[in-house]
């Protein structure tokens, strides 16, 4: 499975993830920041401060011990369902 190499947000709440492997996915994550794990994205400056790690794309919350994630099975299952 690729790696994660780069994480690009963007003011739609999109976000394009840049893989190892050359290949790119532009996510697009307006439906999933109306559910509650995302919800508190819906502020396109946190929505901003992505991060990311070999196989997730994260978001730290200042109050909260569980960031929202997704790792690059949820990111795939997104795409394939949508």
């Amino acid at each position: 499975m690729s790696k994660i190499i780069g994480v690009t947000p963007n003011d739609d709440f999109t976000i394009l993830i840049s893989f190892d492997s050359g290949n790119k996915i532009l996510l697009n994550m307006r439906n999933q920041i109306r559910s509650l794990p995302f919800c508190g994205l819906q502020d396109i400056q946190k929505f901003k401060k992505v991060h990311f790690e070999d196989k997730a794309v994260f978001w730290e919350e200042e109050h909260t011990a569980c960031p929202a994630r997704l790792t690059v099975d949820n990111i795939l299952f997104t795409i394939r369902d949508g």
